[in-house]
């Protein structure tokens, strides 16, 4: 049972708690466990790479929540000490680990990544991001649901893009993530985007860029 919540930016001895909350949300690719596992080591890493933002929601010493977010291009607002640099090496040697236990989980993984890719770039050119933040991870261990602490940490986030000077804030969400819980948060739907046949298999069935409006 949860009791309290405290909320801090991330720390290091958050990585294997958050780590696993992922691999519980959204990583199954294989039926090997151990390439799950880094795979969502994998993901983490690569959203702590880019974000210049944390927070975490911790209950019963553990961490049960997260937002990761960045500020807008040019801006040197930063919030905790994320070493970007070190969060990429991580992320080299994890998918290095993943290519030998499950070398067909790893390409497919590649594949979507790069599908993942096309499909963002299409929903963020038909908005204008250009100058907005950006939240980068979301997510909320399956047991803390319904606290608020989704709401929290988007809005810190919501918040320290707007510190920077954004007047909007934006994600990438799909049919396999809470999406509705954006709009009840106020969020506008700003693109959505259907995969083309060739990309159903590697991803869900449609994908969506969300804005909050940041302006004074």
């Amino acid at each position: 049972m949860v009791s309290h919540v405290q909320y801090r930016s991330f720390m290091n001895e958050d990585f294997e708690d958050i780590a696993e909350m992922l691999r519980r949300i959204w990583h199954d690719r294989s039926r090997n466990e151990l390439y799950n596992t880094l795979e969502a080591h994998y993901d983490l890493a690569h959203c702590l790479s880019i974000s210049t933002f944390s927070l975490v929601a911790v209950a019963n010493d553990e961490a049960m929540g997260i937002v990761l977010a960045r500020a807008p291009h040019g801006s040197q607002a930063r919030n905790s000490a994320i070493d970007a640099d070190a969060w990429k090496r991580l992320g080299n040697d994890l998918r290095h680990d993943m290519a030998r236990i499950d070398p067909a989980a790893v390409r497919e993984l590649d594949a979507a990544i790069k599908a993942e890719q096309r499909a963002n770039e299409k929903l963020t050119a038909a908005c204008s991001v250009e100058q907005a933040g950006q939240v980068t991870l979301l997510a909320v261990s399956h047991r803390a649901r319904g606290l608020g602490i989704g709401s929290a940490l988007l809005d810190a986030a919501c918040s320290f893009c707007q510190d920077a000077g954004a007047e909007q804030a934006y994600l990438f969400t799909d049919t396999d993530c809470s999406w509705q819980f954006y709009e009840c948060r106020g969020l506008k739907r700003a693109a959505a985007h259907q995969p083309e046949q060739s990309e159903r298999a590697l991803l869900p069935s449609e994908m969506y860029l969300y804005t909050a409006d940041l302006a004074r």
